[in-house]
């Protein structure tokens, strides 16, 4: 499998990690949305699994672009792949380019099921 598919796929499995935390912590925090939420890092390196804190509302809008993934500052590795798009305080967000991207797309298709155009014109 090419590297940045590789890359791409491990980073969507963090990022699947990190909707089932959204899904039981959005419950919890309904009461006090500027309550922060430990997710977990989406870089490309194998076996980071560093805490990431932010809010709901800021982790929805990372996940509203489907090529951006949530890292620890820091963690952006693959230049030739993702570009740091966000530089915050406990985060920055990355935007997947080329293959990467591709993958990132194709992975949001796979999971809401949605068509290619929806997809598309949304991005």
């Amino acid at each position: 499998m090419p590297t940045g598919e590789r890359v791409a796929k491990n980073e969507a499995l963090f990022r699947e990690v990190n909707e089932r935390i959204r899904e039981v912590s959005g419950r919890v925090v309904a009461f006090d949305g500027d309550a922060t939420i430990e997710f977990v890092c989406e870089c490309s390196e194998e076996g980071c699994s560093e805490p990431v804190e932010l809010t709901l509302a800021e982790y929805e809008s990372v996940r509203s672009e489907p090529t951006h993934f949530l890292v620890a500052p820091g963690h952006v590795w693959q230049p030739e792949t993702e570009r740091a798009v966000g530089e915050y305080e406990t985060y920055t967000v990355v935007e997947k380019t080329g293959n990467a991207g591709d993958v990132a797309l194709k992975r949001i298709l796979v999971d809401r099921r949605l068509p290619v155009a929806a997809v598309r014109y949304a991005a």
